[in-house]
């Protein structure tokens, strides 16, 4: 074993804590049509059946979650020219802007090929984005973990970056309403488009596309220029197996891995069919759909802030679990709110809305305590490998949440494509598993989360202990060199 350094952390700057945050808006920018437009642009505009859609992103979502820990523990041992995490991240940029723009901007020529090539070309490509996202995030999860050990500093830190998450998704939330939706009426079975251009959702992919491909160099060059990479604490070489069955014994990551899975799964099935839902159940048009999108991402932004200081003022686990509870009963009131108009349902995504930053200004830094007990039970910094096993939780509740619900909704009968006629039953199971899949996943979660145990106190203890721990390994590394050289 060879400890690095044993000081504490500086305090993290306002200039660290933004130009770190905001490499967070491209890869908000990004997960937001993924999950809402670009099932739709497939499933209606490229007329992939929607279950095809759904089983296409379950199995992509679920080969990637084999990379994850090789890429976690790789970056936690390989020592590159740029650090551990900023190399990743940099590795990482041109795979992900690769995976973009075949997704985003693919060829005209598609919508006339077999429908067996447009499913291997939606495979192929979201499986490409995932490995470049997979290769980003994950560095830079555990770049954020290992910026500041203090408690409440670390809300700050995740709380500044998903603050530009949020603005983010709020930017890529306005696009579609900014370009509007080309009105489609169905004459006869076929689609006439009522204004110029191409129908559906083919500009507002381009320009979503073209937008997240600009912004990745520049959120690189800020975050290259304002934010160090903290040096390796302490260093103790153990297995990969070994590793993984010390984190399987600790309690709080396996609750908080199991809660991030139950948050997820709701979350993306809700995300993935809240177009379905809006356009079919609740009878918005394409406009009015976009429109609400922003009725819960502005809601979003404004409370990030309130999230932050509840994390401090209830503890982060109590204050996410009274987010999820809110978010419960909002779910709970909506199939009453189906036939009430615009404005009522736009009120009650505002209300989702307002609860929708909380899982991500609390849950990464829930994250990085648990690494510390990590790292007080394994004697390693080992970061990276612990943020791929949460980022499996991330992705397999992303694949089976918009993947099972996009599926169940499809064998229910629910048709997708353009001018489809679907029937009252149809469009009823559409509207029920919208409304169950989150209140049967975010029940448990809460339940986990009321009674997590790593309070304030429990990590600053953990905190001393590695501490005492390095500083006395240090001293004993001085002794024996002392006692070498004479």
């Amino acid at each position: 074993m060879r400890p690095v350094e044993s000081a504490a952390a500086a305090r993290v700057t306002w200039p660290v804590l933004l130009g770190f945050g905001q490499l967070a808006v491209p890869l908000a920018f990004a997960s937001l049509p993924i999950a809402i437009f670009v099932t739709r642009f497939y499933a209606q505009d490229l007329q992939i059946g929607i279950a095809d859609v759904g089983f296409i992103l379950l199995v992509a979502r679920l080969a990637d979650i084999i990379v994850d820990p090789i890429i976690g523990f790789v970056s936690d041992k390989l020592k590159l020219p740029f650090g551990r995490r900023r190399s990743w991240v940099l590795l990482g940029a041109p795979v992900f802007a690769l995976g973009v723009y075949m997704l985003f901007l693919p060829p005209t020529s598609l919508a006339e090929a077999s429908e067996d090539a447009r499913r291997l070309y939606l495979l192929t490509w979201i499986a490409v984005f995932y490995l470049g996202w997979t290769m980003i995030t994950i560095a830079y999860g555990a770049w954020g973990a290992e910026l500041s050990d203090d408690y409440n500093e670390r809300s700050s830190i995740t709380g500044v970056r998903e603050v530009f998450t949020l603005l983010g998704l709020g930017v890529a939330g306005a696009i579609p309403v900014i370009v509007g939706v080309p009105q489609e009426v169905c004459v006869d079975g076929a689609v006439q488009i009522q204004q110029n251009g191409q129908g559906g959702y083919w500009q507002i992919m381009q320009v979503m596309g073209i937008t997240i491909i600009a912004l990745v160099p520049v959120a690189l060059a800020f975050l290259y220029l304002t934010t160090p990479e903290p040096p390796v604490r302490e260093e103790k070489h153990i297995s990969f197996l070994k590793g993984a069955k010390i984190a399987a014994t600790n309690l709080p990551f396996v609750n908080l891995f199991f809660i991030t899975l139950g948050i997820r799964m709701g979350s993306r099935a809700v995300e993935g069919l809240l177009t379905f839902y809006l356009v079919s159940a609740v009878m918005f048009t394409e406009q009015q759909a976009s429109s609400a999108v922003l009725a819960l991402l502005v809601p979003a932004i404004v409370f990030a802030p309130f999230w932050i200081w509840a994390g401090k003022a209830w503890t982060k686990h109590k204050a996410l679990a009274i987010a999820l509870f809110i978010g419960t009963i909002t779910f709970c009131v909506l199939p009453f709110l189906r036939d009430a108009g615009y404005v009522v349902n736009l009120l009650a995504f505002a209300v989702l809305g307002s609860v929708f930053s909380a899982p991500f200004t609390l849950g990464q830094s829930m994250a990085a305590d648990v690494i510390d007990l990590d790292s007080l039970k394994s004697r390693q910094p080992r970061a990276g490998l612990l943020i791929s096993f949460f980022q499996l939780a991330v992705k397999a509740g992303d694949a089976i949440g918009v993947g099972v619900s996009l599926m169940l909704v499809g064998w229910l009968g629910f048709i997708a494509r353009k001018c489809a006629v679907n029937t009252p039953e149809a469009i009823d199971a559409l509207a029920n598993v919208y409304v169950l899949f989150p209140i049967v996943l975010w029940v448990p979660a809460m339940i986990l989360l009321w009674n997590f145990p790593i309070t304030p106190a429990v990590q600053k203890r953990i905190r001393r202990l590695i501490e005492r721990r390095i500083a006395i390994e240090e001293q004993v590394r001085k002794r024996r060199q002392a006692a070498h050289t004479t």
